[in-house]
């Protein structure tokens, strides 16, 4: 270390008077350690010499109270102590350091508390993980400007060429909960050598379970059975997607149309019937839900 650095840690650690009375006290203890040597090194040589070494500690101590008040003794430690801050470019600690001496507080009333303040979040605590109040402070405010999303809001959108769009006003109404994974790849791990290689094989279709409430009609119902009769006719014969399709809209974090942002994220897809499940029980005074399970045409189609 260099004596600049030795020099501004001593001041910052310190101060002034502090540094001046270290550096009798280290001159001093060199001094005593070699008298000792002289004497033959024995405990009643190192009790002498540390007697002598703590009577010259004290003359110039008492060397400096003499010619320096003690009430100038604060002042000159702080000075030393910012002096020595400077110099290590610490600006930030050389001001914490006036406002925490008080001295202020004889050109401005009132700047100990200040100084109080300015010492509390400004200083790591563990209590917010040894970070400070005011870097806190900064990620609260980050955190509650930040619009996040909710589970319990969202929209879906049912329209198909079989019976148009009228159902999603009851789809979107009765709806309680989604399931799906809209993005999936399938594929292997093949060993070569002793390391190991991913090989993508293909991009699985998307498979949407929506859980409904129906009315005393069953609406819903009887709207996923038209689909599926579209698709599986009875007489065994299949039915072409532009009879079946049903496209499908999911808009995250918002329940009507007209709130919407444009930005809004929002899955779209087609789909065709797949699994309707129902269950009823006397056990439960409950509204009745049923779980309709969707499976995704082809994986081409995005709109």
């Amino acid at each position: 270390m260099s004596l600049y650095n030795n020099v501004s840690q001593a001041l910052s650690a310190q101060g002034t008077i502090g540094a001046t009375i270290s550096g009798a006290t280290s001159i001093t203890g060199g001094i005593s350690k070699q008298a000792a040597n002289m004497m033959g090194g024995g405990e009643l040589a190192q009790a002498v010499t540390n007697i002598g070494g703590a009577m010259a500690t004290n003359v110039v101590r008492n060397a400096i109270n003499q010619h320096i008040p003690i009430e100038a003794h604060r002042a000159l430690n702080v000075g030393g102590g910012v002096v020595g801050d400077l110099m290590r470019g610490d600006i930030s600690g050389a001001g914490l350091r006036v406002l925490d001496s008080g001295l202020l507080n004889d050109f401005l009333p009132g700047m100990s508390g200040i100084a109080s303040q300015v010492m509390y979040w400004g200083r790591p605590t563990p209590l917010f993980g040894g970070i400070t109040p005011t870097e806190a402070r900064q990620i609260y405010q980050t955190m509650r400007s930040a619009r996040l999303s909710k589970k319990n809001l969202f929209l879906i959108e049912v329209s198909s060429a079989l019976m148009g769009d009228w159902i999603s006003q009851w789809f979107n109404l009765f709806a309680t909960e989604l399931d799906y994974a809209p993005l999936t790849i399938s594929g292997d791990k093949r060993k070569v050598g002793v390391a190991v290689l991913d090989s993508v094989q293909s991009s699985e279709p998307v498979e949407l379970r929506v859980t409904t409430m129906d009315d005393q009609f069953g609406t819903i119902k009887r709207w996923y059975e038209q689909h599926h009769a579209a698709t599986v006719a009875q007489d065994g014969t299949v039915g072409t997607p532009s009879q079946y399709a049903i496209q499908i809209k999911i808009v995250h974090s918002f329940i009507t149309r007209q709130s919407t942002l444009a930005e809004a994220y929002e899955s779209i897809g087609w789909f065709r019937p797949s699994n309707l499940e129902i269950s009823l029980s006397r056990r439960d005074d409950a509204m009745q839900e049923i779980q309709m399970t969707f499976s995704q045409l082809d994986t081409f189609i995005k709109v």
